[in-house]
């Protein structure tokens, strides 16, 4: 996603990133190769129908027990497939898992039971310019010119899409989606502050980490996950193995292994494809009706994640 893109960019941008004889990563003049422009292209697709997928498997599946069931399918196929083990310490697993997989989940998924899924994918955006002030307090990161223009424009497009549409969402749900956000923004921060691990490992230790509490929490703060398996529909359970396999595994393996072809800013302004992909599959699929604040504030969260990220380069004036 775009916003484990903007957490992890400075990070790994030095291992990537070949060097010229400046010190600065040449220009993005080259083209990419077709077989990574369509490897590019696979990372967005997956993340934004598996969003908007994710919609209907909720509706029937508790969420709790929803999330317990992909991220267990996760642990067991990647215990299978990467023979590695996370090496960062267990306790702090605990709670960069809960942050990252537990508490997000709950929240996410509990609220889009009552707003869309358009509203809940431009929303949801809101992690980025989080993760980047929690950065900042946490991390000691610089917070520059580029980063709070492209957070002010962005946090005015999420304004437009929740105050103007005539039929405006539920505040209350609007806010759990916005602390989901938060809570998962603080575990990727928590993340670059105490992992050793990178790649897969990541997404491996959230699952190996995440099924035991989810299993606790859907135990303690749920009833009829049974009754859901036994009643589920074939397209139900189609929804739900898309999510899994599709939304989470799949876009995952091929967003790593384009970073091991090109460089960071090159795949980058790819992920922006993920909102826009999110919300035309949610009008085409769910028969979601678009309005004009959302198309509007859309575009201009969009316009801000572009200046985040660096996808779009805005010219400052230095004094």
């Amino acid at each position: 996603m775009l916003e484990y893109v903007v957490c992890h960019h400075e990070q790994i941008k030095n291992n990537l990133a070949p060097r010229g004889e400046s010190g600065l990563a040449p220009s993005l003049t080259i083209m990419m190769q077709p077989r990574n422009l369509l490897l590019a292209l696979l990372p967005p697709l997956c993340w934004g129908t598996g969003f908007t997928f994710s919609k209907p498997a909720v509706s029937h599946f508790q969420p709790l027990f929803m999330m317990l069931m992909v991220y267990g399918s996760i642990a067991l196929v990647m215990l299978l497939t990467l023979r590695d083990m996370p090496k960062t310490p267990w306790p702090k697993l605990l709670v960069i898992s809960a942050c990252s997989v537990t508490i997000q989940g709950a929240l996410l998924f509990s609220a889009m039971a009552y707003v869309d899924a358009t509203t809940a994918n431009l929303v949801l955006q809101t992690q980025v310019p989080i993760a980047i002030l929690l950065g900042w307090l946490l991390l000691g990161e610089t917070l520059d010119a580029r980063k709070i223009i492209g957070t002010t424009i962005a946090l005015a497009g999420v304004a437009i899409v929740i105050g103007l549409p005539q039929e405006r969402p539920p505040l209350f749900a609007v806010a759990v989606v916005i602390v989901a956000g938060g809570v998962w923004a603080l575990g990727q921060v928590l993340t670059r502050l105490w992992s050793q691990d990178s790649g897969l490992l990541v997404l491996k230790a959230n699952a190996l980490f995440g099924v035991p509490q989810l299993l606790l929490a859907t135990l303690l703060l749920e009833n009829g996950q049974w009754q859901s398996i036994a009643t589920a529909t074939p397209l139900q359970w189609f929804y739900l193995a898309f999510v899994g396999i599709i939304g989470f595994y799949v876009a995952y393996v091929a967003w790593f292994t384009l970073l091991k072809r090109v460089r960071v800013d090159e795949a980058t302004p790819f992920v922006l494809l993920m909102t826009p992909i999110g919300v035309l599959t949610a009008v085409l699929v769910l028969g979601e009706r678009l309005q004009w604040p959302q198309v509007v504030g859309g575009s201009i969260l969009l316009l801000g994640l572009a200046v985040v990220s660096g996808a779009l380069k805005v010219p400052l004036r230095r004094a």
